[in-house]
């Protein structure tokens, strides 16, 4: 009797084993068909779980600008920058993980800054406590890859409009921003650029309520400009040995 009760189980178990299967079989090929999937995103994936060579695999890393070092801008009522920054680089990272890239959260002057090698590198901030509304995006001043930082520039443009409906407000982009400490410490390959997602004052509510959109919009961004680069080409983040710069603010 046990081994008959056995081998009721194992025919169970194998029923049970080829239903799952075929679920997973039909909910991918319904994700190819909505076009949520790719081969190229199964490659990706893939390269992420494994770390197989040959397998495309994006490198990402984003700036929770001021998370470390200080609070950066401050509301009268105690609403800080880093908390906006710290949540919305946490959630854009989900997302970008979520397409197979790998993600590094990086501090303000995080040591591994120094020759940073990664597909694309963003630094996530909020403007002052006043009484504007609206979004910047910039890029260095002093580049070797001004296409490709161009590049990256314009897709967090369009994405992040799109997905937070806030203005573009370019002529409050500054020196700080333009000549953000990060770009000149990482690799020359490397593409970068800073985002100003809103002003804590004009945008206090979507900066509070809506960084589920925010974290989209720069997700979409970062993805927009990797699906225009033929593949994959960031070597693995190394830290050079010089010492980390003497800290100065960073762009509000």
């Amino acid at each position: 009797m046990p081994y008959r009760r056995l081998y009721i189980l194992q025919i169970w178990l194998r029923r049970l084993f080829l239903l799952t299967l075929a679920a997973l079989v039909l909910l991918t090929g319904l994700s190819f068909y909505q076009g949520t999937m790719s081969w190229d995103r199964v490659g990706r994936m893939a390269g992420r779980m494994t770390g197989l060579p040959g397998l495309p695999q994006w490198r990402v890393a984003i700036i929770a600008g001021h998370r470390g070092f200080d609070t950066g801008a401050v509301c009268p009522d105690g609403l800080m920058e880093v908390q906006v920054t710290q949540a919305v680089a946490n959630r854009a990272s989900k997302l970008l993980q979520a397409q197979g890239a790998q993600v590094e959260i990086l501090d303000e002057y995080d040591k591994r800054l120094n020759g940073l090698a990664v597909d694309a590198l963003l630094s996530i901030h909020v403007d002052s406590c006043i009484d504007l509304s609206g979004f910047k995006v910039a890029s260095g001043s002093e580049t070797v890859i001004p296409e490709q930082d161009a590049k990256l520039v314009s897709c967090l443009k369009d994405s992040y409009a799109a997905a937070t409906e806030l203005p573009l407000h370019p002529t409050t982009i500054t020196r700080d921003m333009t000549g953000y400490h990060a770009f000149q410490r990482v690799a020359d390959s490397t593409p970068g650029a800073i985002i100003e997602l809103g002003f804590l004052g004009g945008d206090r509510d979507i900066l509070v309520n809506g960084q589920a959109q925010m974290a989209q919009g720069v997700a979409n961004g970062i993805v927009c400009f990797l699906q225009s680069r033929p593949e994959a080409t960031a070597t693995p983040a190394t830290s050079g040995d010089e010492p980390l710069p003497s800290p100065t603010p960073g762009p509000e």
